[in-house]
């Protein structure tokens, strides 16, 4: 069944990530919606995986919504395209979250506070796993080779196999440790 959205999109994309099961894969171009980011984390302290692609824009990186939390609790989080906001450069501008590998929800909104005073919309199609697997598809070719990740304390630029063993005790090789005060100044 498909249904759109005109109205409280924030609500209905809320209630749609509740009904993640077992994984979350969300690819926004600008993720300021602290709201909609709480819910993430309470869904990957369920145990729900949940992976995210963002624009490497200004937006995101100034945004309250750091992902920190999110990457504690094993979520994995990248971001990609040149931060010189640059016209001539190509713009990761894809909004769709893909649920359970079955259910997609994609539109114009962003998950930005912004979004909620523009004139928006979503469909939610659910149950179209051919569909669903070329969400998957496109998600997978976005997903860069590298991610954020927490170590000790700090963010840390990680290869995205090697996100996973984020706190183990030996060293990685091929990372680079950051504070997260210079997140913003780094990339």
């Amino acid at each position: 069944m498909t249904k759109v959205y005109f109205d409280n999109i924030h609500l209905e994309i809320i209630r749609q990530i509740d009904s993640a099961k077992f994984d979350l894969k969300i690819c926004i171009a600008w993720f300021t919606d602290y709201q909609i980011y709480k819910n993430l984390v309470k869904k990957a302290k369920d145990g729900i995986k949940v992976e995210v692609i963002i624009a490497n824009h200004k937006h995101n990186k100034n945004s309250k919504v750091n992902f920190k939390e999110l990457l504690k609790h094993n979520g994995r989080v990248s971001y990609i395209g040149n931060l010189n906001d640059d016209s001539r450069d190509s713009f990761m501008h894809n909004k769709f979250c893909i649920i359970d590998d079955i259910t997609i929800v994609t539109g114009s909104y962003n998950w930005s506070y912004k979004a909620r005073k523009n004139a928006e919309n979503i469909l939610v199609l659910n149950n179209d796993k051919e569909l669903a697997k070329e969400f998957i598809r496109k998600f997978n070719e976005l997903k860069p080779e590298y991610g954020f990740a927490i170590k000790d304390n700090e963010v840390t630029l990680l290869p995205i196999e090697n996100i996973m063993s984020k706190w183990d005790h030996n060293p990685i090789n091929k990372s680079e440790t950051i504070s997260s005060a210079n997140i913003v100044d780094k990339f």
